[in-house]
Parts: C-alpha cells; sequence; structure tokens
C-alpha cells in the first residue's frame, strides 16, 4: 500500500501542476492549430473544420484564463504592458530622517540603540540609589 501511495504522488502532483496552468497551454494549443491553418493547405471542408477548431480553442482558453483569474493577452504582450508603466524613481526624492523614524501610525519609534541607552541609563539610576 505504502509503494502504491509512493508512485501515485508524483503523478498526482504533475497533474495538479499541469492544471494550474492550464490556460496558458490552451494559449499555446491555440496558436499551433492556428500556424498550421495559415501555413498548410487544406481542402474547403478541412480549413472549416480547422477554423471552427480555432474558435472553440479560443473560447476555451478564455475561460481557463477567466476561471484562474489571470488578465487577458499573452505573456508577451503582458511583459510589454509593464515596461511602459512609468516606475518613479524613489533614489531622487529626499525623506526626512523624523519621517523615516516614524511608523504608519505616525507614533515616533526610538532605534535599538536609543532603547539601550535609556535602559543603561535607567539601570546607572537604580544602582546609585
Amino acid at each position: 500500500m505504502n509503494k502504491f501511495v509512493l508512485k501515485t504522488l508524483p503523478f498526482l502532483a504533475l497533474t495538479l501542476l499541469f492544471a494550474g496552468c492550464a490556460g496558458e497551454r490552451q494559449g499555446l494549443v491555440c496558436e499551433e492549430i492556428e500556424y498550421r491553418l495559415s501555413t498548410m493547405n487544406y481542402s474547403p471542408d478541412q480549413r472549416a473544420y480547422m477554423e471552427n477548431e480555432l474558435r472553440t480553442c479560443r473560447d476555451d482558453e478564455s475561460k481557463k484564463k477567466n476561471e484562474s483569474g489571470q488578465s487577458t493577452g499573452s505573456i508577451y504582450e503582458r511583459y510589454a504592458n509593464t515596461g511602459s508603466a512609468e516606475l518613479a524613481d524613489s533614489s531622487k526624492s529626499v525623506i526626512p530622517v523624523s519621517k523615516l523614524l516614524q511608523d504608519s501610525s505616525e507614533e515616533k519609534t526610538t532605534s535599538i540603540y536609543d532603547r539601550y541607552k535609556s535602559v543603561a541609563a535607567d539601570s546607572s539610576v537604580e544602582a546609585n540609589k
């Protein structure tokens, strides 16, 4: 029984991996169908069948991408869109140190060094008493 589980575990993991990226795989299949449709010679009825297959493939691709929550477009288009977005260069902006020492609640925080000094000062005051 244990050997059976060990043999089926990699198969199960591989199946889950393929199911996870089904939208991307479907896109590759559709591109292959489109390539064959545009480069190979088909009879009119074969061409109609392949065009129908391509239409069905594109519909399935959009459904799988919507199910997995991915944006539309190929991976190259998504990469090109990220390059066009302007990113602010934070190295040119000057932020005052007092602002950096505050957290998001706008309360002033102290550094570890300052906390150590305050503890050392408190312990020296108690030792003098």
